[in-house]
């Protein structure tokens, strides 16, 4: 019988990523061991959960206008009449999901009135995980009044007690690391610890939200054993996830970029695991699961850490393949050779913009673009797929700024070039000093209505519910068509985007080109095709797990 229940629903898995394990509840589940506390893992972030909240008849209606929907370079959408149709569908589809997230709160219900823990833990995410969560959280809260519900996750450190707004049902909310505080909140459940005493959480006090500061960042050599036993963790067996699994590397970051949320999860001092350590946990993952595929999760992993696993991988001869995060300003191109060999496939640098002077106002990341140009030619003269990230506009864009950012990455030809507009989320600089940047909005309604703001997968951001803030006294609306324009024309001139670096590995084990990649599973997303996603899954799986 479990002592606590750990629960994540994403809502609609809008990308295959989604359908990777999650090594948050995977690491909770083993501090929870530790401790002598049993959990089990409930994560609908799972190829049946995709079918379910997409039922095949709208998936079939949705086929014909496949072409539209996947169309619309610049962002010019689908027709008036196909425009239309797609509403009609919308509305059935969103009408459909809320009611089977009552279902599964019901479900959850039994689940918990069945195996009796003492408590449940919550992974809170955005847009429609945020308003199912909800869900789920106040009929547990109406069915068992007394039963602590913890909830963390990034939705919890970004909106902190502003979730409280929204619901009461939560007996407290956990910023930043895990692993440290569940072993706590496990005693809170047990009776023997207040949560006055417990760091890093906010609960109410008297009704008002009450946040007590974090503890210090955990020794990442430290951390927990992660569970990824289908017996606790049942999403795990068969073919209902991407068998990828993440691995902790490093957290925290020294860097104040202007858009990032990491230093506020995970705080500025960066902090990494010992290479040994690292290829052990990789090494165990092999052992007992006989997974070969892993993504490192460091938001800003160290070149000389990367080169030291790989170091590690070829001498104990691991058959593995991974991909990871990396930083411009600490690669180490002289040891891409050495990463390559050892299984690295690809690697994500934030790039952000190809022009200087933005660079450097607008994010401050600390890089200068001949380090960029040095990189990117490195790295893929060692076989490595090159991801850099970029976002459009950025504070203090103009378009000669963004026709010279254009011009710096078709020069310098990433392989991938995700594009994305500039978001704003609470903790950062440009929510901080949001005037310094040319933002304008109300703290107050962007909390409001980014607990659950939802994207609408059938039409084009120009035609997504305005977020309420302004960039250069441009809405959403207008700056998101900048955004799209980028993507098309790089596009045009033959440069990939929207693939991240987990997709390489995943494409790679499923049999398919990145692009091949890309595409289909964008058409899977979009239209609900969950059969097409859970053979590309079983294929994948087929690769990545052998013994």
């Amino acid at each position: 019988m479990p002592g606590a229940l750990l629960l994540s629903f994403g809502g609609y898995p809008y990308t295959s990523s989604s359908l990777t394990p999650d090594n948050g509840l995977a690491n909770l589940a083993g501090a929870l061991a530790e401790v002598g506390v049993e959990a089990r893992i409930l994560d609908f972030g799972t190829v049946s959960t995709m079918r379910r909240l997409f039922p095949r008849e709208l998936t079939e209606a949705l086929r014909p206008a496949a072409t539209a929907l996947l169309g619309g370079g610049g962002g010019s959408g689908p027709d008036e009449e196909t425009q239309r149709k797609l509403m009609g569908i919308d509305t059935a589809l969103q009408q459909h999901q809320t009611r089977e997230m009552h279902a599964i709160a019901e479900e959850v219900v039994e689940e918990v009135r069945n195996s009796r823990p003492d408590f449940v833990g919550m992974k809170l995410w955005n847009g429609d995980g945020f308003t199912g969560s909800v869900i789920i959280a106040e009929r547990l809260r109406h069915e068992f009044p007394h039963m602590p519900i913890y909830a963390g996750g990034p939705q919890s450190s970004w909106f902190g007690g502003g979730i409280y707004r929204r619901t009461k049902a939560f007996t407290c909310l956990t910023d930043g690391e895990g692993e440290r505080v569940i072993k706590l909140l496990a005693k809170h459940a047990a009776g023997r610890m207040e949560l006055e005493s417990i760091p890093g959480i906010t609960f109410l006090d008297g009704g008002v939200p009450r946040s007590l500061p974090r503890a210090e960042g955990l020794d990442l050599d430290e951390l927990p054993e992660p569970i990824y036993d289908p017996e606790q963790y049942p999403a795990m067996a068969g073919n209902e996830k991407i068998k990828v699994i993440v691995i902790d590397d490093s957290r925290g970051c020294p860097q104040s970029c202007g858009f990032c949320t990491h230093p506020v999860e995970s705080g500025r001092k960066l902090r990494t695991a010992s290479a040994t350590v690292l290829a052990d946990r990789m090494q165990r993952i092999v052992q007992q699961h006989h997974i070969h595929a892993f993504r490192f999760a460091g938001s800003s992993t160290p070149g000389r850490l990367m080169a030291e696993v790989a170091d590690e991988i070829i001498r104990r001869d691991m058959d593995v393949s991974f991909t990871s995060f990396g930083h411009f300003a600490s690669a180490r191109p002289d040891h891409f050779e050495r990463m390559a060999q050892a299984g690295l496939r690809a690697i994500f640098f934030g790039l952000e913009s190809g022009c200087q002077e933005v660079l450097d106002r607008a994010v401050r990341k600390g890089i200068n673009l001949d380090e960029v140009r040095a990189t990117v030619e490195r790295a893929q003269g060692a076989g490595i797929f090159v991801v850099a990230s970029m976002i459009v506009p950025l504070p203090f864009d103009t378009d000669e700024t963004i026709a010279r950012s254009l011009q710096m990455v078709l020069e310098t030809r990433p392989d991938s070039v995700p594009v994305q507009f500039p978001g704003v989320l609470p903790g950062t600089p440009w929510w901080n000093e949001p005037e310094e940047y040319g933002f304008s909005f109300s703290q107050e309604e962007m909390i409001d209505r980014g607990l659950d703001y939802k994207i609408k997968l059938l039409f084009p951001p120009s035609m997504w519910e305005a977020p309420p803030y302004s960039l250069n006294g441009k809405d959403f609306r207008q700056f998101s068509q900048a955004t799209m324009k980028f993507a098309a024309d790089l596009e045009a001139a033959g440069v990939l985007t929207a693939v991240p670096d987990d997709n390489v590995l995943i494409a790679e084990a499923a049999g398919m080109t990145p692009r091949e990649y890309r595409d289909a599973t964008r058409l899977w997303c979009t239209i609900g095709d969950a059969e097409a996603m859970g053979q590309m899954v079983a294929n994948a799986n087929r690769s990545i797990v052998r013994r």
